[in-house]
């Protein structure tokens, strides 16, 4: 899991399961001193909806008198900031990889009327196979009467906001496209587009400047294909950004255009990076109240109103991701296209298994009835016994008698005694 600004983050194994979670604790009072209640349990309430490979979502949450817990799969292999200051360096390969498994991810996202809002490398998280997985959904907007329908409220990480966004206009799916190019910008050059110390200097600088990749300054090893689908997610112009017209959009682009998309989306494919073991794995804990310092502080909050009215319900997050679970099949599933073709697998898989059954069952047949007439029909059983019966003549040559019939004892074997005559000169 990424890491929480209001609590921590715990590994955790369940015996009975034999499987191992990530949980997220989350303190009340931190939640209400930052007013991100709502977010909580926004987040609580969408991860338990989703349900897609490429997606971290909720399997469960409960809470104490003093903390929420959220608990998720766990994803050892980090997420891709850790890597970005760890490994430094991506290839095309990789960068390729990771980009395809959050198109995914997105895909899936924009069908059921969703945007994350803050994708970012810290949003981004590895498992020990090499897969990538989007998480965080505390921000995420659902709309309800897209595609009319778009947000004005400022929200997310500055430095992979978008143009859109960050100026308070209106936006939509757009935006998540323009964050995916300001990561696949980070991957090849080691930094983002626009770069400040905070919000506004970003946004001074976005406002004045519009970062393009140029061929000088392409790095070794990396295509033109690439750097063409950078350069137009990362237009701020919405309407010329790649993936206006949909997400098909950067699937169809000549980077991405002949990859094997069914194979990544059932985990068939081999990630060309894979994190070491046993480097994440560890426990990670974060200070769960390092801005209350102060026991009076607590206190003050615990007996706030907001605070009474936000958490006075334990059962209603204790039951909340259950009671979305109902309406998984309300979601859109955009793969059935790989769903049918699994389904033609199976059916291809019954075929060649009633093939499989009616050869056995003949073979059976076959082998009966040769015993019942005495014989096989292979012809290495036929070899074994005409050698045998060989051996057997041998024998008896062998015990045969020379001398006349009354004569008794073991027949003796002459052998002829070859002599070897030289011709001699005379002088």
């Amino acid at each position: 899991m990424a890491t929480s600004s209001y609590g921590a983050i715990w590994y955790v194994k369940n015996k009975k399961f034999k499987k191992k979670f990530a949980m997220k604790e989350i303190s009340k009072v931190k939640l209400i001193q930052n007013n991100a209640y709502e977010e909580i349990l926004h987040e609580q309430e969408l991860s338990s909806k989703i349900n897609h490979p490429f997606l971290s979502s909720l399997n469960f949450s409960f809470q104490d008198k003093d903390n929420l817990y959220m608990i998720f799969d766990l994803k050892s292999g980090g997420d891709l900031r850790y890597w970005y200051i760890k490994k430094k360096v991506f290839s095309e390969k990789e960068c390729k990889f990771i980009t395809a498994c959050i198109i995914l991810g997105l895909e899936y996202l924009h069908a059921n009327k969703i945007i994350h809002r803050d994708l970012k490398p810290e949003n981004i998280l590895f498992d020990k196979k090499g897969y990538v997985y989007i998480s965080d959904f505390g921000i995420a907007k659902e709309l309800k009467n897209e595609p009319e329908e778009k947000i004005i409220d400022v929200s997310g990480s500055p430095g992979y906001m978008s143009p859109e966004t960050i100026f308070k206009k209106k936006h939509s799916y757009t935006s998540d496209y323009f964050s995916l190019g300001v990561i696949c910008y980070e991957m090849m050059m080691k930094k983002r587009p626009y770069m400040g110390k905070n919000r506004q200097e970003i946004k001074d600088k976005m406002a004045s400047e519009f970062i393009q990749i140029k061929n000088n300054e392409i790095p070794k090893g990396w295509s033109n294909e690439f750097v063409d689908f950078v350069n137009k997610l990362l237009d701020k112009n919405e309407e010329n950004r790649l993936g206006y017209k949909g997400i098909n959009d950067l699937k169809c682009h000549p980077w991405l255009k002949l990859y094997n998309w069914k194979n990544i989306y059932l985990m068939k494919e081999k990630a060309p990076f894979i994190p070491p073991r046993g480097v994440i794995c560890s426990e990670e804990n974060y200070n769960l109240n390092n801005n209350v310092d102060k026991k009076n502080d607590i206190l003050k909050i615990k007996n706030s109103e907001l605070y009474k009215k936000a958490f006075i319900n334990y059962e209603y997050f204790n039951k909340y991701s259950n009671k979305f679970q109902n309406k998984l099949n309300e979601f859109i599933n955009p793969h059935s296209f790989y769903n049918e073709i699994d389904k033609k697998e199976q059916e291809f898989k019954s075929i060649v298994h009633k093939m499989d059954e009616e050869y056995k069952k003949d073979k059976k047949e076959k082998k009966e009835l040769n015993k019942k007439r005495g014989t096989t029909l292979s012809p290495i059983n036929n070899i074994k016994k005409i050698i045998n019966q060989d051996k057997i003549l041998v024998k008896q040559r062998k015990n045969t008698q020379v001398d006349d019939e009354e004569t008794p004892g073991p027949r003796l074997t002459v052998n002829p005694i070859k002599v070897n005559i030289r011709k001699e000169s005379i002088a």
